[in-house]
């Protein structure tokens, strides 16, 4: 990712006609974020989590969960004994990496992570959550433990059915939320009639510039 880029005015560039200005992009990006929570069928509705390692990195698809457009907060959900945790605990600053194959636009956010599990925050999220969702955090294992046999990530006895509110609270002390604070977006959109690539810096300071694609 560039990170040398200067700043210049928020006029077109030469792009084919109709082409955004870089004000219209930022918009129209977070808009689809947003619409993306939900759109089970968007593009966006999944992204890509790649985080840091000790001597390495990993990557994993999550769920968008919440999108603060005024402030530039995201929030996906995992289950509190996921590597994931760790990873984000050792090294809070992350990317999310969002694709939209029928539109071709690309999107990676710079994020500053946040967990929350016995908070307020993780309380409202937990009670707006589906119980086909709440079912995936009665596991009696971790994510990632070793088997002898295939596990279907929670207790086998409730087969394809759903558990009832009452029974799903077992899965709450499993439960996590990622808050992501945005500190950078870059944006690329691939068109054979001309591609365009942006940034959109908000933190430390705020500025937005067009990029080579």
């Amino acid at each position: 990712m560039a990170t040398s880029a200067t700043p210049v005015s928020d006029t077109k560039p030469t792009q084919p006609a109709g082409a955004l200005s870089l004000s219209d992009i930022q918009a129209q990006c977070w808009q689809q974020l947003s619409e993306a929570v939900d759109a089970p069928d968007h593009g966006f509705r999944t992204p890509v989590l790649a985080t840091a390692t000790h001597g390495g990195a990993n990557a994993r698809t999550v769920v968008l969960r919440k999108v603060d457009t005024d402030h530039r907060y995201v929030w996906f959900h995992t289950d509190a004994r996921a590597d994931k945790v760790l990873e984000l605990e050792a090294t809070p600053h992350a990317l999310l990496l969002f694709w939209d194959a029928e539109k071709q636009i690309q999107i990676r956010l710079g994020i500053e992570t946040r967990l929350h599990t016995d908070d307020y925050v993780a309380d409202e999220h937990w009670q707006a959550l589906a119980l086909s969702s709440r079912k995936m955090y009665l596991s009696e294992h971790p994510p990632g433990h070793s088997i002898d046999t295939p596990y279907p990530g929670f207790p086998v006895e409730l087969g394809s059915e759903l558990p009832d509110k009452a029974q799903s609270e077992a899965g709450r002390p499993n439960f996590a939320v990622i808050e992501c604070r945005v500190l950078r977006m870059e944006y690329l959109h691939l068109s054979r009639a001309g591609q365009a690539r942006a940034c959109f810096q908000y933190e430390p300071v705020s500025q937005m510039t067009w990029l080579v694609p």
